[in-house]
């Protein structure tokens, strides 16, 4: 499971149902599955590490300029309340969430300054509406990612396949 760290909007899940996936959406989708099938046929580590570097560019190329996303359609999946009194939502793509798939997560959260940046405070207008959504509501989600080290969007914790893990952990032990 990939866990992303995103800037975060959102509209009224009103209607979201309706809505056509829009192309970034579909071009995110599309290479997130690309490189986590030829992760699974790959052995070498370091080629695995060429092919998260190679997923970053595509990735960023389908977000464009700021790495910004605009109404993607996401199911809500959790909510955690933040040691400050705010909000983390975490989304699953409903389309790649089934097995043998890429089930990537999308949280507003993660390390140092985006924990700071992403979190819907108290404060927030979004944080009385994200307060009352429940889990599986089809959400309809804009805002940003942050960059990575690679130039793509910024992965909190997973890298391109669980395989690569443990090849890594096998090399260790």
């Amino acid at each position: 499971m990939a866990v992303l760290a995103l800037g975060l909007a959102f509209a009224s899940p009103a209607g979201a149902e309706s809505l056509a996936v829009p192309p970034s959406q579909s071009a995110f989708r599309t290479v997130l599955v690309k490189y986590d099938q030829r992760a699974d046929v790959e052995t070498d580590v370091a080629r695995l590490r060429a092919l998260a570097v190679e997923r970053a560019a595509e990735l960023a190329k389908a977000l464009g300029e700021g790495l910004r996303f605009d109404a993607w359609r996401l199911v809500l999946s959790g909510t955690e309340p933040t040691p400050m009194g705010g909000l983390f939502l975490r989304f699953l793509d409903s389309t790649l969430d089934a097995p043998r798939s890429v089930r990537p997560t999308y949280w507003n959260s993660g390390p140092g300054a985006i924990l700071r940046e992403a979190e819907i405070t108290a404060k927030s207008p979004l944080y009385r509406q994200a307060s009352l959504m429940k889990r599986g509501a089809l959400i309809v989600v804009s805002g940003r990612f942050f960059p990575g080290d690679n130039g793509g969007p910024f992965y909190e914790s997973a890298r391109i396949s669980w395989q690569d893990q443990a090849i890594e952990r096998g090399l260790i032990m």
